[in-house]
Protein backbone atom coordinates (compact mmCIF):
# COMPACT_ATOMS: atom_id res chain seq x y z
CA UNK A 1 0.00 0.00 0.00
CA UNK A 2 2.86 2.45 1.06
CA UNK A 3 4.36 1.43 -2.23
CA UNK A 4 1.85 2.59 -4.14
CA UNK A 5 0.90 5.74 -2.31
CA UNK A 6 4.60 6.66 -2.95
CA UNK A 7 4.83 5.91 -6.38
CA UNK A 8 1.82 7.74 -7.09
CA UNK A 9 3.78 10.81 -5.67
CA UNK A 10 7.03 10.17 -7.91
CA UNK A 11 4.55 9.82 -10.80
CA UNK A 12 3.17 12.89 -10.21
CA UNK A 13 6.63 14.73 -9.65
CA UNK A 14 8.17 13.25 -12.94
CA UNK A 15 4.69 14.72 -14.72
CA UNK A 16 5.54 18.43 -12.99
CA UNK A 17 9.61 18.02 -14.19
CA UNK A 18 8.27 16.24 -17.21
CA UNK A 19 6.05 19.61 -18.60
CA UNK A 20 8.84 21.88 -17.45
CA UNK A 21 11.08 20.17 -19.93
CA UNK A 22 8.64 20.62 -22.43
CA UNK A 23 8.52 24.61 -21.74
CA UNK A 24 12.40 24.76 -21.60
CA UNK A 25 12.40 22.67 -25.65
CA UNK A 26 10.09 25.23 -26.80
CA UNK A 27 12.31 28.11 -25.00
CA UNK A 28 9.70 29.19 -23.17
CA UNK A 29 11.72 29.80 -19.66
CA UNK A 30 9.14 32.24 -17.24
CA UNK A 31 6.24 28.76 -18.12
CA UNK A 32 10.00 26.37 -17.56
CA UNK A 33 10.84 28.10 -14.08
CA UNK A 34 7.07 28.25 -13.24
CA UNK A 35 6.64 24.26 -13.71
CA UNK A 36 10.46 23.87 -11.94
CA UNK A 37 9.59 25.93 -9.09
CA UNK A 38 6.04 23.75 -8.65
CA UNK A 39 8.08 20.54 -8.99
CA UNK A 40 10.92 22.12 -6.15
CA UNK A 41 7.67 22.95 -3.74
CA UNK A 42 6.25 19.35 -4.31
CA UNK A 43 9.34 17.64 -4.16
CA UNK A 44 10.54 19.37 -0.56
CA UNK A 45 6.77 18.23 0.78
CA UNK A 46 7.44 14.78 -0.53
CA UNK A 47 11.15 14.56 1.41
CA UNK A 48 9.27 15.83 4.30
CA UNK A 49 6.60 13.47 4.28
CA UNK A 50 8.92 10.70 3.92
CA UNK A 51 11.29 12.02 6.66
CA UNK A 52 8.15 12.45 9.22
CA UNK A 53 5.72 9.27 8.44
CA UNK A 54 8.61 6.83 6.98
CA UNK A 55 11.89 7.13 7.81
CA UNK A 56 11.41 6.94 11.75
CA UNK A 57 9.37 3.42 10.76
CA UNK A 58 11.73 2.11 8.45
CA UNK A 59 14.21 2.86 11.58
CA UNK A 60 12.44 0.37 14.01
CA UNK A 61 12.02 -2.79 11.68
CA UNK A 62 14.53 -5.18 11.39
CA UNK A 63 16.15 -4.61 7.60
CA UNK A 64 16.62 -7.04 4.92
CA UNK A 65 18.12 -4.09 2.72
CA UNK A 66 21.52 -2.89 2.82
CA UNK A 67 20.54 0.99 2.73
CA UNK A 68 20.11 2.85 5.84
CA UNK A 69 17.69 6.22 6.42
CA UNK A 70 21.20 8.11 6.15
CA UNK A 71 21.34 7.12 2.30
CA UNK A 72 17.84 8.28 1.48
CA UNK A 73 18.04 11.86 3.46
CA UNK A 74 21.63 12.28 1.96
CA UNK A 75 19.98 11.46 -1.66
CA UNK A 76 17.29 14.19 -0.75
CA UNK A 77 19.61 16.72 0.12
CA UNK A 78 21.51 15.85 -3.14
CA UNK A 79 18.20 16.02 -5.56
CA UNK A 80 17.12 19.68 -3.00
CA UNK A 81 20.89 20.96 -4.00
CA UNK A 82 20.99 19.83 -7.93
CA UNK A 83 17.76 21.39 -8.42
CA UNK A 84 18.51 24.23 -6.98
CA UNK A 85 21.04 24.61 -9.22
CA UNK A 86 19.04 23.75 -12.12
CA UNK A 87 16.40 26.67 -10.73
CA UNK A 88 19.43 29.27 -10.33
CA UNK A 89 20.80 28.48 -14.20
CA UNK A 90 17.14 28.71 -15.97
CA UNK A 91 16.73 32.16 -14.05
CA UNK A 92 19.74 33.10 -15.16
CA UNK A 93 18.89 32.11 -18.83
CA UNK A 94 15.77 34.26 -18.31
CA UNK A 95 17.70 37.32 -17.69
CA UNK A 96 19.70 37.08 -20.58
CA UNK A 97 19.22 38.76 -24.28
CA UNK A 98 20.84 35.67 -26.39
CA UNK A 99 20.56 35.31 -30.01
CA UNK A 100 18.45 32.34 -30.84
CA UNK A 101 21.62 29.56 -30.78
CA UNK A 102 22.89 30.94 -28.39
CA UNK A 103 19.68 30.24 -26.38
CA UNK A 104 19.17 27.13 -28.10
CA UNK A 105 22.83 26.15 -26.83
CA UNK A 106 22.07 27.03 -23.39
CA UNK A 107 19.19 25.39 -23.27
CA UNK A 108 21.11 22.16 -24.54
CA UNK A 109 23.64 22.59 -21.57
CA UNK A 110 20.59 22.83 -18.96
CA UNK A 111 19.31 19.28 -20.42
CA UNK A 112 22.75 17.66 -20.01
CA UNK A 113 22.64 19.02 -16.21
CA UNK A 114 19.11 17.88 -16.22
CA UNK A 115 20.01 14.27 -16.96
CA UNK A 116 22.31 13.76 -14.38
CA UNK A 117 19.24 15.03 -12.12
CA UNK A 118 17.08 12.93 -13.61
CA UNK A 119 19.43 9.89 -12.83
CA UNK A 120 19.57 10.55 -9.21
CA UNK A 121 15.84 11.02 -8.93
CA UNK A 122 15.32 7.83 -10.92
CA UNK A 123 17.61 5.38 -8.83
CA UNK A 124 16.66 6.62 -5.33
CA UNK A 125 12.55 6.44 -6.42
CA UNK A 126 13.57 2.86 -7.14
CA UNK A 127 15.41 2.25 -3.81
CA UNK A 128 12.67 3.59 -1.93
CA UNK A 129 10.12 1.12 -3.72
CA UNK A 130 11.79 -1.66 -4.48
CA UNK A 131 13.82 -1.71 -0.63
CA UNK A 132 12.74 0.73 2.13
CA UNK A 133 8.63 0.80 1.10
CA UNK A 134 8.68 -2.68 0.04
CA UNK A 135 9.69 -3.84 3.47
CA UNK A 136 7.65 -1.32 4.87
CA UNK A 137 4.89 -2.73 3.87
CA UNK A 138 5.59 -6.71 4.68
CA UNK A 139 6.63 -5.64 8.17
CA UNK A 140 4.54 -3.05 9.30
CA UNK A 141 0.61 -3.76 10.89
CA UNK A 142 -2.00 -3.30 8.40
CA UNK A 143 -3.88 -0.78 10.95
CA UNK A 144 -0.69 1.15 11.41
CA UNK A 145 -0.11 1.45 7.48
CA UNK A 146 -3.68 2.18 6.54
CA UNK A 147 -3.03 5.18 9.06
CA UNK A 148 0.34 6.23 7.38
CA UNK A 149 -1.17 5.87 4.09
CA UNK A 150 -4.19 8.12 5.07
CA UNK A 151 -1.96 10.64 6.81
CA UNK A 152 0.40 11.04 3.74
CA UNK A 153 -2.09 10.73 0.68
CA UNK A 154 -4.00 13.64 2.81
CA UNK A 155 -1.15 16.09 2.65
CA UNK A 156 -0.03 15.18 -0.57
CA UNK A 157 -3.24 16.29 -1.86
CA UNK A 158 -3.06 19.40 0.12
CA UNK A 159 0.36 19.73 -1.19
CA UNK A 160 -0.64 19.02 -5.00
CA UNK A 161 -3.69 21.61 -4.51
CA UNK A 162 -1.76 24.28 -3.31
CA UNK A 163 1.08 24.84 -5.90
CA UNK A 164 1.07 27.38 -8.61
CA UNK A 165 -1.22 27.06 -11.65
CA UNK A 166 0.68 25.07 -14.14
CA UNK A 167 0.77 27.05 -17.36
CA UNK A 168 -0.81 25.41 -20.39
CA UNK A 169 1.86 23.96 -22.80
CA UNK A 170 1.23 25.23 -26.49
CA UNK A 171 0.95 21.76 -28.08
CA UNK A 172 1.32 21.40 -31.86
CA UNK A 173 0.26 18.08 -33.26
CA UNK A 174 1.79 15.59 -30.94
Amino acid sequence: MLVKIIHKQHLDLRELFMQHQEFLLQGQLDEALTCLNSFNVCHQAHAELEERYLFPEFAKIERQSRWDISLYEKEHEKIASLSETISNDLFWLSEQQLTESQMRRNIIALLDKEKTFKGLTEHHEEREEEAMLKELDEKLDAKHIKQLASDIKYTWAEVMGGIKHIPTLSRQAD
